[in-house]
């Protein structure tokens, strides 16, 4: 009996020992979370001090100091590129990376790299280098190396040097938006940088997978870098939307051949042999529409457009006939045999409009799109007899020149005009 009653006081004792530990683990876990969630302490530095009060405090006293050399070291970051813009330098590639060099070699450099990467976002798209790979790698390496990699578990799972690592993060996310795929030397960089446990990593590794995948899933793919040149960006416009006809031809106009011809530019005109037969198939007596601008884009680059069209005759009734279909084979011995297949309509019969030809000007004005008319009539001589009409979404002068990009000339629209073409 008395070793029975021994038994069952050691399992009480253990109990209650088991039941203070976990009290203990509780109170820890709570002043860890609120620390945490106060922003006082680095996770790694938890077990090591004692005095939490005086911590806390030195914290945020150190806390209102580095608001205000972050402040400061933001306004030396914004500074350095402000002096290079007051220069006259050209904004360029090369005055870009001087700067991030000059930055990078400037001694005793320990605080604002955060800040200056954030500057160097800023005035990326300013000097036009928002699409280099380089740039972006240069912009990497002003971040110190192995200051910022995480060296214990739980500075990997609490995102070690939050701040550094969301401006990183927000840098690669910049990268995405301009369709900028990392390569391995980008990954390397970052690892030197934060680790093989970082998060921008994380963010890196995921861009390589997808961003390989869906770079080239566009049926109209652009040249890299983007055409500045308005007619060859016209050309790209044009081939996209001449590609539902793979008989279309791209046709290059200068109005200077054309007589009487006043306003002097390029025309980039699309047709095909089923719309020239369309053309000659028209009633002369209905007359057809030049209408427009309308919008396309062109990866980031908008392109003003015209059509040539006129309003549907009737509306043709179409069936869907399968002719390897054997479900519903009809013998036909008795019957007499049918003396015409089913009508089928080209891709430019619309139930709304037919599309004649579509166009682009280097100025978009109504003596432009009168010498886009002229030259086609020489490849149909039937549009000499049909009349035409403009038809513009806006009202525009004889010669105002339509541009595109502008907030200003797409804000008002006035509704429908049609004018003649006068022969």
């Amino acid at each position: 009996m008395l070793p029975r009653m021994m038994s069952i006081s050691k399992i009480t004792t253990s109990a209650l020992k088991y039941e203070s530990s976990l009290k203990n683990i509780n109170s820890i876990s709570i002043i860890y979370s609120n620390l945490i969630s106060k922003k006082l302490i680095h996770t790694n530095k938890l077990l090591k001090n004692n005095k939490e009060p005086k911590q806390q405090q030195q914290q945020q006293v150190y806390g209102g100091q580095r608001e205000a050399v972050d402040n400061t070291s933001l306004k030396n970051a914004v500074t350095i590129f402000d002096k290079l813009n007051n220069n006259k330098k050209k904004k360029k590639k090369d005055t870009f990376l001087d700067v991030l060099h000059m930055y990078t070699n400037e001694p005793d450099r320990k605080t604002g790299h955060v800040q200056f990467v954030y500057a160097a976002m800023k005035y990326m798209d300013e000097y036009g280098v928002n699409e280099d790979l380089e740039i972006y790698k240069a912009v990497l390496n002003t971040m110190p190396k192995g200051r910022y990699a995480a060296t214990t578990l739980l500075q990997a799972e609490f995102m070690h040097y939050p701040r550094e690592q969301q401006c990183i993060i927000d840098l690669l996310d910049k990268m995405e938006s301009n369709g900028i795929c990392p390569d391995p030397e980008t990954e390397l960089i970052i690892i030197n940088i934060f680790g093989q446990h970082g998060i921008p990593l994380r963010k890196l590794r995921r861009m390589a997978y997808w961003m390989g995948k869906f770079k080239n899933l566009n049926p109209w793919p652009v040249p890299k870098p983007l055409p500045t040149e308005a007619i060859d960006l016209a050309e790209l416009a044009i081939r996209k939307i001449a590609s539902v006809d793979v008989q279309s031809v791209i046709t290059k106009f200068d109005t200077n051949d054309v007589n009487d011809s006043i306003d002097k530019t390029w025309i980039i005109s699309a047709s095909s042999p089923d719309q020239e037969r369309l053309i000659r198939e028209h009633q002369k007596n209905i007359p057809i529409y030049v209408e427009g601008p309308f919008r396309i884009w062109v990866s980031k680059a908008s392109v003003d457009y015209f059509l040539l069209r006129a309003d549907p005759l009737k509306k043709v009734v179409e069936e869907d006939v399968d002719n390897d279909d054997m479900t519903n084979i009809e013998v036909n011995f008795w019957k007499s045999k049918k003396k015409a297949l089913q009508v089928q309509r080209s891709i430019h019969e619309q139930d709304e409009q037919t599309i004649f030809s579509v166009c682009a000007t280097g100025t978009s004005s109504k003596d432009s799109l009168l010498s886009w008319i002229r030259c086609l009539q020489t490849r149909n001589p039937d549009l000499e007899n049909i009349p035409i009409l403009f038809k513009f979404t806006r009202k525009i002068d004889d010669f105002e020149v339509i541009t595109d990009g502008s907030s200003d000339n797409t804000a008002h629209v006035d509704g429908d005009s049609s004018e003649k073409l006068s022969s």
